[in-house]
């Protein structure tokens, strides 16, 4: 990949050096200390030496040779070129007299003129070449850092042309042999100059076609990846040159040119930067991305008043006025061509350019600039005032010393405040809108709102390329906002938050290094944050709680974060966990109050479904209670139609499961009961039936678990009659009280699989006889796994031990066993349910 780059980089750096070894040589060749006359030629007339301007004070002008003179000898050689006047210079010295033969008009005459040390560049040349060298770094800099973009490889290729053409092509002609080669290669750099600055507005900063859907830029986008515009757009100005040249020489006229260069070429100049900044208008405006649009508008604003300008000055006055006297100063406002564009890579980032300014550097320059200020005052005052009687005094030092103290730190914070707003902006506009957010967030209680003002803002606020939080959530870290590209769950990251808290709540990635060897988890998830671009991860946690992370990525560009933007976000950070904090328990407390009335309105239900009333049997007497151990449960018992006229039957039911799982299954096997009880009352087809119509309710459901089912017991009095038929589901073998105080286990069936566990299961119906007296105590599992504190169980035996002396009526039994179950416990919350039914064989109405 080093090497990729590197190769890139010299693919256009090699032709780029030699524009600049050539620029130097045209520059280093105007200053060489040669015989010169003080004529400058006019470039616009090949084979011929026309006096454009002479240098004030010079050989040629004491001779009175002016402007629009022809040179047509030096020391009695007739000329033909420019070459060949430097060869006849070259053989006097500085300081002798040389014979020339100038035409003026019609009229020839001979003058003495003498040689003068050379120095044909003047400011504004040396102005234009500082311009055309500012170019061609900004250029190599953009070249550098982002090699691989075409925008910037386009980019550096117009910077190498605009330094041609300012050093080469404006460079005073004079008879060195560099001129004809120099001034060509100027030419060259005009006939491509106007076609890359167009290139590269239609790709900067982003390809046009990419991003606009209207018909020019899907027509231009066809082109391109046709592979056509590259040479519709290079191929028109050559074509021109061409065309013009051809045209000049069949009509035997004088080609038209400006500089030395055709007019129709500038034109084409003022035609291609027209549409290279209308294109870059348009992603001034319409750039879908703020931050590129932003940096767009202040290019395109910098160009415009660099380039017109320039067109105006540079081609339309020769063309129309006749005259290039404004040449120059229409170069000047090009400057501002490469200071907007170097700008806008510092400020917006463009081209993907990242650029750090760090503040105390900024201010160390400043401070040195004001310093070296000072120094010159200092200096200037001492010249001033030397040899004076002010500067005699002995006060004189101390007063200036004290003045240059009182006036240095008033100056350098002046300077500094403008230094802010131009290079840290938006470290004011952050600092700003942090404060905002803070107050925000004191007030939010709306998690959705704390989550977009983190994720959306951040990156914006920071100039981040992306920002992410997760939230903890069943025992690790879930991401709910940010990039899918960032996992989607963290796990085992209670080592990585405790570190990341201790060292401030925010810090960045690379200092979790000491953390990989330790936990394996925490490389796995740094190797994960790092691969996908994160850089600062910062905890979301208060006093009580952990509550989440927040995952930054580094700065698209401008800056880096520092310490006043670390600490900013830190703050941020605190608040958005008080918020976060506070909007959870909200949350909680609004889930846990729905839940408690949806709770609430289904014991209702529940409570409704158990009968108000039994019906007893003749000869019988009954109670039962269902106490669930929470609001709802999954206990429940029920009358159901019995196979023999005049009998009654109930059955008693304990769901698998809490809560709203166990009490949907518990309504549904009631009601699955009840309906099927009217057409198959006998109780070993009713629990055959029930079991497979529950089966396949838990198979097909998305609420009730896997494991559900219902542990049912049957038991059916025949009026006027000691007989007891009864069936076991699951549920625990009934308890029965003899006449004579004796207590005996009912015998358990062979099948008692609990309905809905199976597909398929069968059950037996035990008949047993009770004499008058005899009292049954049929019960769920919650009764004999009471557990009290010390985590003893309260048991069949102790059961059993309450049931020998309890009372003789149905309730009373239910009351006391209830009652012992409570001293049992000594308060402690129940864990399942518990339901009861006592049955009692009424004596003189009960017949064995």
């Amino acid at each position: 990949m080093a090497s990729l780059r590197r190769r890139q980089i010299l693919e256009l750096l090699i032709p780029g050096m030699l524009a600049f070894l050539l620029a130097g040589l045209s520059i280093g060749d105007m200053f060489l200390p040669r015989p010169y006359d003080g004529v400058v030629l006019e470039a616009d007339a090949p084979g011929r030496l026309v006096v454009r301007r002479v240098i004030s004070g010079s050989g040629a002008d004491e001779a009175g040779i002016r402007p629009g003179d022809i040179i047509v000898g030096i020391d009695r050689v007739v000329l033909e070129t420019p070459a060949h006047a430097a060869q006849v210079l070259n053989r006097h010295s500085i300081g002798e007299r040389v014979s020339y033969l100038v035409r003026s008009g019609d009229h020839l005459r001979a003058v003495e003129v003498e040689l003068g040390r050379r120095r044909i560049g003047d400011t504004m040349y040396l102005l234009a070449a500082l311009l055309g060298f500012s170019f061609f770094f900004v250029g190599l800099f953009v070249l550098v850092q982002q090699p691989r973009l075409p925008a910037a490889r386009v980019f550096f290729f117009m910077s190498v042309l605009f330094l041609l053409f300012l050093v080469c092509r404006l460079r005073p002609a004079s008879y060195s042999w560099v001129d004809t080669f120099v001034l060509t290669t100027g030419t060259i750099a005009l006939l491509f100059l106007p076609a890359t600055f167009l290139h590269f507005f239609m790709i900067f900063p982003r390809p046009i076609w990419q991003w606009r859907e209207d018909a020019l830029a899907r027509l231009v986008g066809r082109l391109a990846r046709r592979g056509r515009l590259v040479p519709l757009v290079y191929g028109v100005p050559p074509a021109v040159y061409a065309v013009v040249v051809a045209a000049a020489h069949f009509r035997r006229t004088n080609l038209a040119l400006i500089s030395g260069a055709p007019l129709a070429n500038w034109w084409v100049m003022v035609v291609y930067m027209g549409l290279g900044l209308g294109a870059l208008a348009v992603s001034a405006r319409w750039l879908p991305e703020p931050r590129q649009r932003r940096g767009a508008g202040l290019v395109f604003l910098g160009t415009l008043f660099g380039v017109v300008p320039f067109l105006i000055l540079a081609v339309a006055f020769p063309s129309f006025l006749h005259t290039e006297r404004f040449l120059y100063y229409g170069v000047v406002p090009l400057i501002l061509v490469p200071i907007t564009f170097a700008y806008a890579i510092i400020r917006f980032q463009l081209l993907d350019i990242r650029v750090i300014l760090r503040k105390s550097l900024m201010y160390t320059t400043m401070t040195a600039l004001v310093t070296a200020v000072y120094a010159g005052l200092i200096v200037t005052f001492n010249a001033l005032f030397r040899g004076t009687d002010v500067a005699a005094s002995p006060l004189f030092p101390v007063i200036f010393a004290l003045a240059i103290v009182l006036l240095f730190e008033p100056l350098r914070h002046r300077i500094q405040e403008p230094i802010n707003r131009f290079f840290f902006r938006e470290r004011a506009r952050l600092q700003h809108a942090m404060e905002e957010m803070g107050e925000a967030f004191t007030a939010q209680v709306d998690l959705t709102e704390v989550v977009r003002e983190l994720v959306e803002r951040l990156p914006e606020l920071l100039g981040l390329r992306f920002a992410a939080l997760y939230l903890v959530h069943d025992g690790g870290l879930r991401r709910v906002a940010g990039p899918d590209w960032l996992p989607r769950e963290l796990k085992g990251m209670e080592l990585f938050i405790d570190h990341v808290k201790k060292r401030g709540g925010l810090i960045r990635l690379e200092q979790l290094a000491s953390l990989e060897m330790i936990s394996p988890q925490v490389d796995r998830t740094d190797g994960q944050l790092r691969r996908a671009g994160v850089e600062y991860v910062g905890v979301l946690a208060t006093p009580r709680r952990s509550i989440g992370l927040v995952v930054l990525s580094g700065t698209a560009g401008r800056m880096a974060l520092e310490s006043d933007d670390l600490r900013l976000v830190r703050g941020l950070l605190q608040q958005a966990s008080i918020a976060l904090e506070t909007s959870t328990l909200l949350e909680e407390r609004t889930r846990q109050a729905e839940l408690e009335r949806e709770l609430q309105i289904a014991a209702t239900i529940q409570q409704s479904l158990l009968p108000q009333e039994l019906a007893t049997p003749e000869g019988w007497s009954v109670a039962a209670i269902c106490r669930p151990a929470r609001i709802v449960g999954g206990d429940f018992y029920t009358e159901l139609p019995a196979p023999n006229p005049g009998g009654h039957a109930l059955a008693y039911g304990d769901v698998s499961g809490k809560s709203i799982p166990g009490a949907l299954l518990m309504m549904a096997a009631h009601e699955v009961l009840h309906a099927l009880a009217i057409a198959s009352p006998d109780p070993a087809e009713l629990l055959n039936l029930a079991n497979q119509r529950l089966h396949r309710l838990r198979r097909s459901s998305t609420v009730l678990s896997r494991g559900s089912f219902v542990a049912l017991g049957y038991l059916e009095c025949s009026p006027r009659r000691g007989v007891l038929r009864y069936t076991l589901a699951g549920q625990p073998p009934p308890l029965v009280r003899r006449h004579n105080g004796g207590v005996d286990e009912l015998r358990m069936p062979r099948h008692r699989i609990p309905l809905g566990a199976l597909p398929r299961s069968g059950y037996e119906v035990i008949e047993m006889s009770m004499a008058p007296g005899d009292l049954l105590l049929a019960y769920s599992d919650g009764a004999v796994d009471a557990m009290n504190p010390d985590g003893q169980f309260f048991g069949q035996q102790r059961l059993a031990r309450v049931l020998e002396n309890a009372p003789a009526d149905p309730q009373g039994v239910i009351d006391g066993v209830l009652r012992s179950i409570d001293r049992f416990t000594a308060g402690r919350a129940p864990y399942d349910d518990i339901t009861l039914i006592a049955i009692v064989c009424c004596p003189g109405e009960c017949q064995p």
